[in-house]
């Protein structure tokens, strides 16, 4: 009783309609976790009644470390564990050497079965230089049968599909096992450096699912040998001026194809002071124990690798002194300011400092200056309901004196500091393992034609008979096709 319901959940867990259904339960749950915002609040959920019942009570804002998902992942993977067994055995099994019979081979549905005015040995030599001349190969077979004159096995075929089967079977176990160590030991964080102001960077973290569940949580200590110095030499933006169209319609499909297409075409202008970043680097110095070993460059997809994080140039940030009537001023709150005897927001709008690169490919260094914003408040009341104060632009270039609103405003020391995002992902080599290897091999299995044709002779009043069954995997073979070239050449 309790070896036949073994025998059955074996059946069933390596089926593959209980793939199927596995896989259709994972693309759902991966459905719910790009509609919804995954790790968000739950009071962003607009919906009521059922559905929001159902996303309170699954937990699908957070879906991936939900027990549904995990059970899934999990019976998925012992899905395809006992299903690549099953395979590997079947696999080994098929790879033995092929007992031929005239029986058992004309008992096929698509076997071809000749009668031939030729001696057995002649028909012998014509079927297989039929095979030879299409670059099939002899695999070792054994004939049993007193009647049978000859007989083999011929393959053709880059690698045999099973053993495709098996690649992308184990390559799918490997990608479920890196993501879940992905899932598990993952950790990213972000840093900000300024020139001569080098920060510590961790190689490990509390931060991950399994120090959260398993490990020490909030007392975890990271020691100095787990940490490396992080400092900026030099922070580098490259820009252009910002291409516009003159004159061109800012609404109306008919009226832009008309000017796009029009005998003068468009005429592209660049707005003065309207900088656009096209590259931006950051020149970094790694220090261990106080001491200087690297100095890489870091740019937007051009990561550093350093024990075990890459670090991606993610965006930067600006500081400068600002002087007001001679008198230095502190920020209020991020990127605002307080001065007196004006009335309104005063804030920080654009930062430049860097090179510029100009239409006929020179370049100029940019006098580093800041944009400020000031909108005024409507203390006398002269906008009506719905309009609001037109905001003001000031531009204030690194060590020149500006008016604004009657006060003296300067800008100095303005410097950039690189923004880096970095992360920790011991799953990714396993995955880049596992990955190409599943799409060629089901790329392979899918396309790649594999053929494998068994012949017997054997003796007859006439001549001898010729037995043979071919089969064909991959969408570009066919086995009539074969069969009947093979008729018509041994006839």
């Amino acid at each position: 009783m309790f070896s036949r319901i073994l025998e059955n959940l074996y059946s069933v867990l390596t089926s593959t309609k209980t793939t199927i259904v596995l896989f259709g339960l994972l693309m759902l749950f991966f459905l719910v976790g790009n509609v919804l915002p995954y790790g968000g609040n739950y009071e962003q959920i607009k919906v009521t009644g059922l559905v929001r019942r159902v996303i309170v009570g699954l937990d699908l804002l957070n879906v991936y470390s939900g027990p549904w998902f995990l059970t899934t992942v999990g019976l998925f993977f012992i899905n395809l564990s006992l299903c690549t067994y099953k395979r590997l055995k079947w696999t080994i099994r098929i790879r033995r050497p092929a007992t031929l019979a005239a029986t058992s081979l004309a008992a096929h549905r698509n076997v071809l079965d000749l009668e031939l005015p030729y001696s057995p040995e002649v028909t012998t030599g014509r079927i297989e230089t039929f095979f030879r001349n299409r670059l099939f190969l002899k695999k070792p077979s054994t004939i049993r049968g007193e009647d049978v004159h000859a007989g083999g096995v011929y393959e053709q075929g880059f690698v045999h599909y099973t053993w495709l089967s098996l690649a992308y079977h184990l390559s799918v176990l490997l990608t479920v096992i890196g993501a879940t160590v992905t899932f598990l030991f993952a950790f990213e964080s972000e840093i900000t450096i300024f020139p001569d102001a080098p920060v510590k960077v961790p190689t490990v973290s509390a931060d991950t699912r399994w120090n959260n569940w398993y490990g020490e949580g909030e007392d975890f200590i990271i020691s100095e040998n787990e940490k490396f110095d992080l400092g900026l030499k030099e922070f580098t933006i490259q820009y252009v001026q910002r291409p516009s169209a003159a004159g061109f319609p800012r609404r109306g499909i008919i009226p832009r194809m008309k000017q796009t297409f029009s005998l003068g075409g468009l005429s592209i202008v660049s707005k003065k002071d309207q900088y656009f970043p096209i590259e931006y680097a950051s020149h970094l110095v790694i220090y261990e124990d106080g001491d200087p070993v690297q100095e890489p460059f870091v740019k937007v997809n051009t990561p550093l690798h350093y024990r075990g994080l890459v670090l991606y140039q993610s965006a930067y940030d600006y500081k400068f002194d600002l002087y007001v009537d001679g008198e230095e001023l502190d920020q209020v709150e991020e990127g605002k300011y307080s001065i007196s005897g004006m009335l309104g927001d005063f804030e920080t709008g654009q930062v430049v400092a860097g090179t510029l690169y100009l239409k006929d490919g020179s370049k100029c260094l940019i006098e580093p200056f800041v944009k400020f914003i000031f909108t005024p408040l409507d203390v006398r009341g002269d906008y009506g309901e719905g309009e609001k104060p037109i905001p003001e632009t000031f531009k204030v270039i690194q060590g020149k004196n500006t008016d604004i609103k009657g006060k003296n405003f300067r800008v100095e020391n303005v410097r950039a500091a690189t923004i880096l995002s970095y992360r920790h992902d011991p799953g990714v080599p396993i995955l880049w393992m596992a990955v190409p290897v599943v799409f060629f091999a089901m790329l392979f299995r899918a396309w790649g034609r594999w053929c494998r044709a068994s012949y017997i002779v054997q003796k007859s009043p006439k001549g001898s008979r010729l037995l043979v069954h071919v089969q064909m995997f991959g969408v570009w073979g066919g086995e009539e096709g074969l069969t009947e070239t093979l008729k018509t050449s041994m006839t």
